[in-house]
């Protein structure tokens, strides 16, 4: 089996275990709101899918006591997850209270929206979720919050399904967004020699064709694809760029994150990437989560 061939399995298991883990290992406690936890849980109707979506939102310390504006970052879960494993299975909201408090970085506002299975992208079959996120859920976070609704103060980040929505949607509107995290993102160079591979399991390979439409062609996953946006696309030399992956990955993931990295170094494009000692999921993300967040402060701070 090739190393593509490898990958795209594994990104079919990722699915696959995921699922069975939520229904296996304490199911319930994965969102239990840690305590100290200051983070919002609503819900708004999203016109453009057709349905009530949860999202959750984290303001910062001061934010009730001021009237100032505040940075905006976004942050897009990963697969089989929901709004509230940011908070719940990362704890990041407790690691930025405690960063802010210790004056190891500033203050900025984080918000979570609900996003599936839908890797964050228009699906073949007309379910529109990269224009949720980019039409919807973005105003409606910066119009009823304080934060500026401008490039330098928009941000967004991910882990897994969620660091490739991340890196897809900063490459392919790098007039959104100044910067871009990601932890252990699912990100595959080849599709086209491994597609067959997930007929194997065909409740995934469904959910594949359902929004990249692999059963005809490959062209609306590489025009989907974060590789072949850092490629091809035009004003990412302005976007500053994190993300780290396992080394002991267990979904490959840690191949695709170095082929990104030198297709950023072919074009000359700055990066900050990093392999760490790790397997894939929150438990790995929790021990790195800082560094993106310190990333994310300076990139608003020296705008």
């Amino acid at each position: 089996m090739n190393r593509n061939r490898l990958v795209l399995t594994m990104v079919v298991l990722l699915v696959a275990t995921t699922a069975v883990a939520q229904r296996g290992r304490r199911g319930r406690d994965r969102d239990t709101v840690p305590e100290g936890s200051r983070v919002q849980y609503k819900t708004f109707r999203s016109e453009i899918l057709g349905r009530q979506l949860g999202y959750s939102l984290y303001l910062p310390p001061s934010y009730e006591g001021s009237d100032r504006d505040y940075p905006f970052l976004l942050f897009l879960h990963g697969a089989n997850e929901n709004e509230r494993r940011w908070s719940t299975r990362g704890m990041t909201d407790l690691m930025l209270d405690r960063m802010i408090a210790d004056g190891e970085l500033g203050e900025f506002i984080v918000a979570i929206p609900f996003g599936a299975n839908s890797f964050y992208t228009n699906s073949a079959s007309g379910q529109r979720w990269e224009d949720m996120i980019t039409e919807e859920f973005i105003p409606l976070i910066e119009s009823t919050t304080r934060t500026p609704g401008t490039r330098a103060s928009r941000a967004v980040s991910g882990i897994s399904m969620g660091g490739y929505g991340a890196l897809k949607l900063a490459m392919k509107h790098p007039d959104m967004f100044s910067a871009v995290s990601a932890h252990s993102a699912m990100l595959i160079n080849d599709f086209a020699q491994a597609a067959a591979t997930i007929r194997r399991a065909q409740g995934y390979y469904m959910l594949f064709d359902d929004i990249f439409d692999i059963s005809n062609d490959l062209s609306h996953w590489d025009e989907n694809n974060p590789l072949r946006l850092a490629r091809e696309n035009d004003g990412l030399d302005s976007l500053k760029i994190y993300f780290d992956c396992g080394t002991e990955d267990e979904y490959g993931f840690f191949l695709g994150a170095r082929q990104l990295s030198q297709v950023l170094d072919d074009r000359g494009i700055e990066h900050e990437f990093h392999l760490y000692p790790g397997r894939h999921g929150w438990d790995y993300a929790r021990r790195h989560t800082a560094a993106s967040l310190e990333f994310h402060w300076n990139a608003f701070s020296h705008e």
